[in-house]
């Protein structure tokens, strides 16, 4: 009578698909289920008592009775997994996987083994892995008991990390012995963790065995057997090469980082500048100005000034419509002299610098970009200065007749003086006396007009004319 009969599992255990066998110590079967038979070809009576080894390829013969033993001398209830070459009784093999565990029965420890055919899973395993040899990134999968066992990785290895997939297959090498330390914990907890989440990803460093250091991406995914009812088949890890992807964030991470000083820097020098800087719509609203232009324009605050108009600023739109020509013909247009007038209504002389922004994809205007210089005090100066220089020669001119005015009362008194003298000449004397009076009332004559001049001086300022120039210097003054 079979061990397990007592335990009423015979019937239970037949209805399994893989095969399943005890072993006592000696290495024996004690009993076998229907799949275990059929995969040997002896049926389930004179399978007992046989040695179990008769049924392992002569190559795997000493290694499967070094797996029984070690099972056996171990204490406690202990599992394990290995893979062999079975031959059955006809001779043909199957390469199949055995999970087998220790358990103690009339207090003897047996092992309980299940023997399952994975011959046309190891094929399929081997086209995959064939495939998965033309794909440049490392695919791997780890079995869901133990994570430190890989079960099967392709043959990217050798150029991700310089070494060859066999020896992670054989053990000699893990994913963890070529993480970078600093990464090491980061790494454990993700692949601890993954049965959890059942999918994730991670990015960290490994070391090749050249000494190379590199980023990886590590992108993982429980497999569920089909038709297992939840059970896991493998944990799938994809692990793609992404250093110069690494590298290429850090070098736009840092160029990001200069531009927002250089921004920055930028911002400061237009807050900070004297001159009028602004952006408008091609209508000409206001999107941008600094603190200079809201004074400039006499607005209250930034927000009043975004809501108002430049074309209303101009004095005369003719003024802009040459602006936005000139822009339109050249791309841009420097220190052009135009009249604006503030919220107020004051009038400010002023020359603009300007440009066009447009579409980097449609070469449509977007904007226009203006710089405006405040040279109305610039102006009222030269004007000073014209008047100034105008005085100067109303001064000279009136100096000028003035000593003319001296000669003549001086000439006339001495014209006087010799009549009294020598009363014989006086009809002589009286001719040049008149022509002494006629000399001096033109000398009077060309005083009035210079005062005239003068008037009309200070009524009309010097012309500005409408590209900024000026009538600059001394007037010349026509007294004829």
């Amino acid at each position: 009578m079979s061990p397990l009969k007592k335990f009423d599992t015979a019937v239970l255990l037949d209805m399994i698909t893989e095969g399943v066998v005890l072993i006592q110590k000696n290495g024996r079967i004690t009993f076998a289920n229907n799949s275990f038979a059929e995969l040997s070809g002896v049926d389930n009576h004179s399978l007992t008592n046989m040695l179990f080894t008769e049924f392992v390829a002569r190559q795997d013969k000493q290694r499967v009775a070094r797996f029984f033993f070690q099972l056996i001398q171990s204490s406690g209830s202990i599992k394990d997994t290995t893979e062999f070459s079975f031959k059955n009784r006809s001779g043909t093999e199957y390469l199949v996987e055995m999970n087998a565990r220790t358990l103690t029965h009339d207090n003897k420890n047996s092992i309980l083994a299940s023997v399952s055919d994975i011959t046309e899973r190891r094929k399929t395993r081997n086209k995959l892995k064939k495939l998965l040899d033309l794909i440049p990134e490392v695919v791997l999968t780890t079995s869901p008991e133990d994570i430190t066992r890989i079960v099967n990785i392709s043959n990217a290895t050798e150029k991700l990390c310089a070494i060859p997939s066999e020896e992670f297959i054989s053990g000699a090498f893990h994913i963890f012995d070529i993480v970078h330390p600093d990464d090491y914990d980061a790494v454990v907890h993700f692949y601890n963790d993954i049965i959890d989440k059942e999918f994730d990803s991670l990015e960290y460093r490994i070391i090749s065995a050249d000494g190379q250091t590199k980023w990886v991406n590590d992108s993982a995914e429980v497999i569920y057997k089909i038709g297992g009812r939840g059970k896991i088949e493998n944990i799938l890890h994809f692990i793609r090469d992404v250093t110069e992807r690494k590298m290429h964030m850090q070098q736009l991470t840092s160029a990001l980082d200069k531009l927002r000083v250089s921004e920055k820097r930028y911002r400061n020098i237009i807050e900070t500048a004297t001159d009028a800087i602004f952006i408008v719509t091609p209508e000409g609203r206001f999107q941008q100005i600094n603190p200079a232009g809201i004074k400039l324009f006499g607005f209250t605050d930034l927000e009043q000034a975004l809501a108002a108009n430049i074309n209303d600023h101009y004095l005369d739109l003719k003024q802009r419509a040459y602006v936005i020509r000139q822009i339109k013909t050249d791309g841009e247009i420097t220190d052009y002299p135009i009249r604006i007038k503030t919220v107020s209504g004051k009038i400010r002389e002023v020359t603009i610098t300007a440009g066009a922004k447009k579409d980097w994809d449609t070469g449509d205007l977007e904007s226009y970009q203006a710089i405006i210089h405040d040279i109305t005090v610039t102006l009222h100066k030269k004007e000073i200065e014209t008047y100034r220089r105008t005085m100067k020669g109303l001064a000279d001119s009136i100096n000028n007749l003035a000593q003319t005015y001296f000669s003549f009362i001086g000439l006339m008194k001495e014209n006087l003086s010799d009549l009294k003298q020598d009363p014989k000449h006086l009809d002589t004397a009286l001719e040049e006396l008149m022509a002494d009076i006629n000399v001096f009332r033109k000398s009077l004559e060309r005083l009035a007009r210079l005062g005239k001049i003068a008037r009309d001086a200070y009524a009309t300022p010097p012309d500005i004319s409408e590209d900024g120039s000026s009538n600059e210097g001394m007037y010349y003054f026509d007294t004829r």
